[in-house]
């Protein structure tokens, strides 16, 4: 077994469900403000319902995405008990990275770390880590 390089424990990211959130309601605004003929405003509460759904769903699915995940000295990851690889460079952004992972069942997720999916010293290290990574790869 590996030593963990780097671990933590995730929660939601406030950031994503606030854009999530807004996303929503912008498109509830968009549909409610649709021009229909008599005949047609029947569709508009299809419509929300099926946004609120979908908002519900994609939600849930964030919500998911928490509890621990680390890093061990193989650069493999370990998330919600299972063994995982990454299957393409880290991609990253000011405030997130982007995580793509194969299980050894062939199931490939895409991951997106935000900073505010944990502690700021963890967001470092995790920084800190995979850069360093890098640098020896060169």
């Amino acid at each position: 077994m590996n030593a963990a390089r780097w671990q933590c424990n995730l929660h939601p990211s406030l950031q994503a469900r606030t854009i999530l959130a807004l996303t929503l309601v912008v498109t509830l605004a968009g549909v409610g403000l649709m021009p229909l003929s008599a005949a047609e405003w029947v569709i508009k509460p299809v419509l929300f319902a099926l946004i609120v759904w979908e908002g519900w769903r994609q939600d849930r699915r964030l919500c998911l995405r928490c509890g621990a995940l680390r890093r061990d000295s193989a650069r493999d990851w370990h998330w919600q008990d299972e063994h995982w690889q990454t299957q393409q460079p880290l991609y990253w952004l000011p405030g997130a990275v982007l995580l793509v992972m194969k299980n050894p069942q062939g199931r490939i997720t895409r991951f997106w770390l935000m900073q505010d999916n944990m502690q700021p010293a963890e967001w470092r290290a995790l920084r800190a880590c995979c850069f360093r990574d890098r640098q020896r790869a060169r």
